[in-house]
């Protein structure tokens, strides 16, 4: 398709609006990109803790501690460049780096080069690959459709989470953690260059669109409500003096310190708990599944109901898994925490871009997300080190979990602060105005 006929799709109803197709690369990007870091590093632990910490899972749990100061120290700079310039480039760079960052870990012979390879080169990788970028090309394309098409988007990070625990088992199994390191970093490089290079589009009006699409926004003119908040441009300054900005650190930054910790220490909870590798892989793949399950019901009310009510059902459900995976001690309850957890944590990464963008609006998205970045941060470096810390000293994480489901009833309070957005507030401001 070229770029003039995919700038007209939206205009003549046969075709496709080009921004569902944003939404395609940004999913593969989930995919292959955050899927292979976040769901496949649970099973690396245990033998990256014995071939490099002498055992420690606190040692290798700092590596991604690193790398998310790293990724946050860089987001701030990085989002003011996103905003600004073109999401596309920033995302090439990150697959390279990324790719390098995969070869460099199976060549990783000390525990030092493993906190330089992960904690730098991961971290400024990820995080121009990762789900700012995309996220903020997502919301240039839509405005009505904004929960759903973001819903969606991130669903390729939950798809790769059902397929990759499973399978990343039996490849490290096969070929070693450091064959399976190459393999991640082959299929990186192969499978998402050349996407974002010939598919990925800025924004709507690169190629003469306009959000949602021009058959839609003609169909629906009852729908264009000017919104003047989604247009403003913030200073650091403002955001920081913004009650909504520290209740979306607080909600998220709890979601995503309690999300990074059970990915990576999951695995060998259940492993303790007496639930063979295969089965535990299973349920890692479970969570995953019940998260791609949950994103388009989460999608659908955000745009319905808003962020608030969305918000608390999704620490609620949270709260209660952790809960569960604290008492688990055969499969079956395990199972009901992980399907829990999984349709939970559903909600993470689109409603915090829904819960950015309702509160500061679009034209400061990225920015707003890089300085949140730095306002989480404590949050986000202390679980999984923590986790680790409390297996460490006691064998066991039954207390780790206790201390995560604390920090969900905590996040409860967020939602409070931030405006509900969604059809039901703009139906109001129509009204309104």
């Amino acid at each position: 398709m070229s770029e003039q006929s995919a700038g007209n799709s939206g205009q003549g109803g046969g075709r496709i609006f080009y921004g569902w197709v944003i939404v395609g690369v940004a999913g593969t990007l989930g995919f292959l990109g955050t899927g292979f870091y976040a769901y496949s590093r649970g099973v690396f632990l245990p033998s990256l803790a014995e071939d490099l910490a002498e055992g420690s899972r606190f040692a290798i749990a700092m590596g991604f501690s690193a790398a998310a100061v790293t990724g946050a120290i860089i987001a701030p700079f990085l989002g003011h460049l996103l905003d600004r310039h073109s999401p596309r480039r920033v995302m090439l760079f990150g697959v390279l780096v990324v790719s390098a960052s995969y070869l460099g870990l199976a060549a990783t012979q000390t525990l030092w080069q493993y906190y330089l390879v992960v904690g730098l080169g991961m971290g400024v990788g990820m995080a121009c690959m990762g789900g700012l970028a995309w996220h903020r090309s997502v919301i240039s394309w839509f405005d009505h459709w904004r929960g759903r098409a973001i819903a969606l988007a991130v669903m390729g990070a939950s798809l790769a989470g059902i397929m990759m625990p499973p399978l990343v088992t039996s490849l490290v199994a096969s070929v070693g953690w450091r064959g399976g390191f190459v393999t991640f970093a082959v299929i990186t490089l192969a499978g998402l260059l050349p996407l974002i290079y010939f598919l990925m589009k800025d924004r709507p009006e690169d190629i003469g669109e306009v959000r949602d699409g021009h058959a839609y926004v003609n169909a629906h003119p009852e729908e264009r409500v000017d919104i003047a908040e989604d247009s403003r441009v913030w200073t650091w300054q403002e955001m920081l003096r913004t009650p909504a900005l520290w209740a979306i650190a607080l909600i998220f930054g709890s979601m995503g310190c309690v999300y990074s910790a059970v990915m990576l220490h999951l695995f060998g909870h259940l492993l303790d708990i007496g639930i063979d590798a295969s089965q535990a892989a299973l349920l890692l793949s479970a969570t995953a599944l019940f998260a791609a399950l949950g994103k388009p019901v989460v999608g659908w009310m955000s745009d319905q109901f808003g962020a608030r009510v969305t918000i608390w059902l999704a620490l609620v459900v949270q709260c209660l898994a952790l809960l569960l995976f604290a008492s688990a001690d055969r499969y079956l309850p395990a199972l009901l925490a992980a399907c829990l957890y999984g349709f939970g944590y559903s909600g993470m990464s689109p409603l915090r871009t829904f819960a950015v963008s309702t509160a500061l609006g679009s034209a400061s998205f990225a920015a707003a997300t890089g300085v949140l970045r730095i306002v989480e941060l404590p949050l986000v470096i202390s679980a999984s080190p923590l986790a680790g810390l409390i297996y460490d000293a006691t064998g066991s994480y039954r207390i780790a979990f206790l201390v995560l489901a604390g920090l969900m009833a905590l996040a409860c309070v967020g939602p409070l602060f931030i405006r509900a957005g969604g059809a039901r507030e703009r139906r109001q401001r129509a009204s309104a105005g």
